[in-house]
């Protein structure tokens, strides 16, 4: 997951209604079974399923779209469960009321209607799904006197329905605060932590909360670090945090750290170690925390860099690919080994093999033509 510095006018998705429309983006924890690589093309509330050869990256449409909301509402959030025999959509209807609603999939992966549940969701934002399928967690947010205060929901997943039932717990509690009071940035690789961050003056603190793997109920917050408001964070298996200022008097960088609190930098980057370290902006971590995807706008291309941490250096490995539409503008599939790009030069869906033992990537199958506008999102069906 990435999220940037938390903007003052928030949209109750990370990022909005970005070009990729997954909201939790959440992973199976179970690597043994059998799947098949789904690609979900979302324009507006309606939902196209194209299966993906993950041999030849052939992609083919299966079945006719699916329309999940009402012409007169917006989407707002689409995300597959980690064995994507569900869907869940957060969506505002015609009278600016929010709804959550579940739907099962085909043996194809297809969205089937109706919803086989609708809830209530005002005041309910970025829904996350935690990789093992059994909890998600939402924000519930208040507004009293201009100040913001919020809730973690947890929701229990009744994995053979998909259907979800409310905890009476809160999970944890946010703010008052001028700003938002909080967002919820996703899950450690493992599952065993749910990550939050918040504005604090001029500052951004990043958190960490412990899951229960049984109950999904959460510990306490523990701080894991604070930058300023020229910092992006992103975080995985390592924690990336960069800061672009001024190129000319070499103040930009790009820093490694471990994932644990108060983490010490084990890799500085700058522009005499990599140039991509300060040219790029909003960089993504692969899974294995062995590569960085830099968005250069320089070079126009999104290029893969090493992790070296015995060497404490980032090295070019002269794999890219061609700029996206939007930044990042692409997205792995839930294993990585394939990556799905909206590309600039045609708007077209582009898919690359990518190969976590080298950084490769290799172009294959014929790109996608979509809507201008439409959201992607990768899943695996089992």
């Amino acid at each position: 997951m990435h999220i940037g510095k938390p903007v003052f006018a928030f949209s109750l998705l990370l990022g909005g209604m970005m070009l990729l429309s997954c909201g939790g983006e959440a992973k199976s924890l179970d690597s043994a079974t059998q799947s098949e690589d789904i690609l979900y093309v979302i324009t507006n509330g309606t939902v196209t399923t194209y299966s993906v050869d993950a041999a030849s990256l052939a992609v083919s449409a299966v079945e006719q779209p699916v329309t999940l909301i009402p012409v007169t509402a917006s989407l707002i959030q689409f995300d597959p469960s980690p064995s994507d025999q569900f869907v869940y959509t957060v969506w505002l209807d015609g009278q600016n009321l929010q709804h959550l609603s579940v739907f099962q999939t085909d043996s194809s992966g297809v969205p089937q209607l109706p919803a086989i549940q609708v809830l209530n969701a005002d005041f309910l934002s970025q829904f996350n799904m935690h990789p093992s399928g059994r909890f998600a967690y939402m924000l519930e947010v208040t507004n009293t006197q201009d100040e913001y205060s919020a809730d973690i929901r947890l929701f229990h997943t009744q994995l053979d329905e998909g259907t979800l039932k409310e905890d009476p717990q809160i999970q944890g509690s946010y703010g008052p605060a001028y700003y938002w009071p909080a967002f919820l940035y996703g899950f450690s690789i493992d599952g065993t932590k749910l990550y939050d961050t918040s504005m604090i003056a001029t500052d951004s603190i990043y958190r960490e909360r412990p899951i229960n793997r049984k109950t999904g109920t959460l510990g306490n917050d523990t701080e894991i670090l604070s930058v300023d408001s020229g910092e992006e964070v992103v975080i995985g298996k390592l924690i990336i945090a960069q800061y672009q200022n001024d190129t000319s008097v070499n103040l930009s960088y790009t820093d490694i750290l471990p994932d644990t609190p108060n983490p010490q930098a084990m890799i500085h980057c700058t522009v005499t170690m990599l140039r991509f370290c300060v040219t790029a902006s909003n960089i993504q971590l692969d899974r294995s925390g062995h590569y960085l995807f830099f968005t250069d706008p320089a070079t126009q291309a999104v290029h893969v860099a090493a992790i070296d941490l015995p060497g404490s250096k980032i090295v070019d490995t002269n794999n890219k690919m061609p700029m996206t539409s939007q930044t990042p503008g692409f997205a792995f599939s839930p294993d990585e080994k394939i990556v799905y790009a909206l590309l600039a030069g045609d708007g077209s869906v582009h898919f690359y093999h990518f190969d976590e033992y080298t950084g490769s990537l290799s172009e294959g199958g014929a790109p996608l033509a979509v809507v201008a506008g439409s959201g992607i999102c990768p899943a695996q069906h089992n």
